[in-house]
């Protein structure tokens, strides 16, 4: 009988597993890495911080430039060395699940979870069952983990994305996200480039999802890049707030996006996923289990302040993220801390009437790490 049962093998879920000997990872899927339902960016901050070195084997792209585009076109380009990197997402948990001291147990669905005295019995759609002292839920936004044992509600934010291949080429070194709160009400839409033809595309939002992709496709995509070719139907959700409810109970744990812990403001679910996944290990390991939703809550990727950051950005008008890209256009995003640039910032008046905002957002975004992706 394993000590530990992980239930999901993304990120979190094979994380994990790279701590814990005595466990076993189920997963209902076939093949580790798939299906893609990720825009699969992650920050280079957020490898060096599980001892991962970038391994150009799942590395499809490396960024140097985040550029944000305003409604009117104009943009706001933050530039950092390797700021980050576009994944191969099944060959990059395909090397996770090759280190994991953890067995891994595919086409295994879990259907059933019971707390039986000290033990969690886990029953399988093949009628397999499991017992194990330490249960981990990894298994996504549909997780039967939380759903069984912790019975939360989370918010989701539903996503259209789809591999694209595109007639001109891209620059690899550049991912794009388009801020318009009339086309994206709910969130942004975005270009992660993973070759010079192709590209994750997508948006989120909770209404008319397909209209405003083909509206994306047809009148921002296609006047710059011409023809497209959809290549791979990559939707999913971002689930988020966690940090509001409990991640613990009778030795269970939720990490990564079964816990809602994805990056409220841009959506980014990975790196959360592997710091959760780590931390729930370590207190297993470290004989202090309860201490584990104390620990993530503390840390700034999980901040209840998030969620105020991400009301504050989607309810910026139009008019303002324009004014913001005039201060900002060919300039790095730091000019705003000069004395020039906060003063030219105060010279546009959609920026003073909404400064209160402007500062929160920022103060939040200051003091916590937010993510890549």
């Amino acid at each position: 009988m394993p000590k530990t049962i992980i239930v999901g093998a993304g990120p979190g879920g094979l994380i994990a597993g790279n701590y814990l000997k005595d466990a076993l990872i189920l997963d209902q899927k076939e093949e580790i890495g798939r299906p893609v339902q990720c825009a699969e960016a992650i920050s280079k901050a957020a490898l060096d911080r599980e001892g991962i070195l970038p391994d150009p084997s799942w590395i499809s792209a490396t960024i140097e430039t985040i550029e944000v585009v305003s409604p009117s076109g104009k943009s706001i380009q933050i530039k950092g060395k390797e700021a980050g990197f576009i994944l191969d997402r099944p060959l990059f948990e395909k090397a996770l699940a090759k280190k994991s001291k953890a067995k891994i147990k595919l086409n295994s669905k879990v259907i059933d979870i019971e707390r039986e005295r000290s033990f969690w019995k886990v029953k399988t759609e093949k009628g397999e069952i499991f017992k194990a002292k330490y249960l981990i839920g990894a298994d996504g936004p549909a997780s039967i983990v939380r759903r069984k044992v912790f019975q939360e509600k989370v918010e989701i934010l539903p996503c259209i994305e789809y591999l694209v291949k595109l007639e001109k080429p891209l620059d690899t070194s550049v991912m794009r996200m388009y801020f318009d709160r009339e086309r994206f009400p709910l969130g942004y839409a975005w270009i992660f480039p993973k070759s010079k033809h192709t590209a994750n595309i997508g948006l989120g939002g909770k209404k008319e999802l397909d209209k405003k992709f083909q509206n994306l496709l047809e009148n921002t995509i296609s006047p710059e890049f011409g023809k497209y070719e959809l290549l791979e139907n990559r939707s999913g959700v971002v689930p988020w707030g966690g940090m509001r409810f409990t991640l613990f109970k009778n030795h269970a744990f939720l990490v990564g996006d079964a816990g809602a812990l994805a990056d409220p403001v841009f959506g980014g679910g990975i790196q959360n996923a592997m710091i959760s996944g780590r931390i729930a290990a370590q207190c297993i390991l470290s004989g202090n289990a309860p201490n584990y939703e104390k620990k993530i809550k503390s840390l700034p990727n999980f901040s209840k302040d998030l969620l105020s950051a991400q009301r504050i950005l989607y309810s910026l008008p139009n008019s303002l993220l324009n004014q913001l890209a005039e201060v900002l256009e060919k300039k790095d995003i730091l000019y705003l801390k000069t004395i020039p640039g906060f003063l030219e910032l105060l010279s546009k008046d959609q920026v003073r009437k909404h400064i209160g905002k402007i500062i929160k957002f920022f103060s939040i975004m200051n003091k916590n790490t937010g993510s890549f992706a």
